[in-house]
């Protein structure tokens, strides 16, 4: 049984339907101690009230600290963090999430915490080859302590079913422009496959310019459901949809919360040929287009009756159940 401090520590969820770090905790809880498991949150602090009672440090969006609150003293305190981690022999396991900040783009803070969490970093998981190849490019010093396993999964929330449907795409989870919606939206204006098609859009957005951008240039084949809705209402637009579309254009994206929910709920997935779209490409309920325009054609050559379809779900989510995503780590760290 090993100590384990897992960051970042959430008390609650709170407007979020992507429990990662809820699901974490409980599958390592099953063998090892999570020292600030019953913790208050103290952020930044907790790194060091903990810092005596853990052997191993799990980190999940560490290179985020910079964006919070007093992100320069928090970034500060973080680095002492890793100084002291070095010098008492404390083991570190960086969760490679994403390349860079959706938000903040490239920018010479970010940067510098990767800089830093490469060095520091003992073993670095990511859950796509694409983080790999990124780290062979950008850090291939560090390569070697990089291990690839697919984002883990809970129960399913549905099946596929061949029916009619009433959308053709569904696009859900919170909105954001590198989530490139704009861009699909424009894309359906000139195409004249697709400029009918029915269009399902569920999710908050907080910037009130890109919202305004979004409706301006709704088709009227689509809607808007500017709401936060749970994951089983979710499933239920899902199952009324031939395809759940992710229409990320950002090339920082390695794995998402909302790919493998909707990989639950039954979905059909219509994603970009990158990170973890591309790595399950040979999947029955996966496609992957490299522009918009390779969509119609894979319409096209959909055959909802394949029996392929929920065998390979089935298989793909047993063998990455969150139980053995920690026996991969509990190998890879010898805890």
């Amino acid at each position: 049984m090993a100590a384990i401090f897992l960051y970042p520590k959430i008390d609650k969820i709170i407007g979020s339907p992507n429990p990662y770090i809820f699901n974490f905790q409980k599958a390592l809880a099953e063998n090892h101690r999570v020292v600030n498991a019953n913790a208050p949150n103290r952020g930044i602090l907790s790194f060091f009230i903990h810092f005596n009672n853990a052997e191993l440090f799990i980190l999940n969006w560490p290179e985020t600290i910079p964006e919070k609150k007093f992100g320069g003293v928090q970034k500060r305190l973080f680095s002492l963090f890793l100084w002291m981690a070095k010098k008492f022999s404390k083991r570190i396991v960086w969760v490679l999430h994403n390349k860079g900040s959706h938000h903040k783009g490239e920018n010479e803070v970010t940067r510098d915490m990767f800089n830093r969490l490469m060095r520091s970093s003992d073993y670095i998981i990511t859950h796509s080859n694409a983080g790999k190849d990124f780290v062979a490019v950008d850090y291939p010093d560090a390569l070697s302590k990089v291990h690839v396993i697919p984002h883990p999964f809970t129960q399913k929330l549905g099946n596929y079913q061949a029916d009619e449907k009433k959308y053709d795409f569904l696009i859900w989870g919170s909105i954001f422009p590198y989530k490139g919606i704009d861009i699909f939206l424009k894309y359906l204006q000139t195409s004249p496959e697709l400029n009918k098609a029915r269009v399902l859009i569920i999710g908050r957005c907080s910037d009130q310019d890109y919202k305004s951008k979004i409706l301006s240039i709704l088709p009227e084949s689509a809607d808007y459901k500017d709401e936060l809705l749970s994951l089983e209402e979710i499933a239920n637009y899902s199952n009324q949809s031939r395809f759940t579309l992710f229409t990320y254009k950002s090339q920082t994206v390695i794995s998402s919360g909302s790919l493998v929910d909707s990989i639950r709920m039954g979905a059909i997935v219509l994603g970009p040929d990158h990170g973890a779209f591309k790595d399950m490409g040979n999947l029955a309920f996966m496609r992957t287009f490299k522009d918009f325009d390779d969509i119609p054609k894979i319409i096209e050559g959909f055959d909802p009756a394949d029996e392929r379809i929920e065998a390979d779900r089935n298989t793909f989510m047993k063998q990455n159940s969150w139980h053995n995503f920690v026996q991969k780590i509990e190998k890879i760290t010898g805890i």
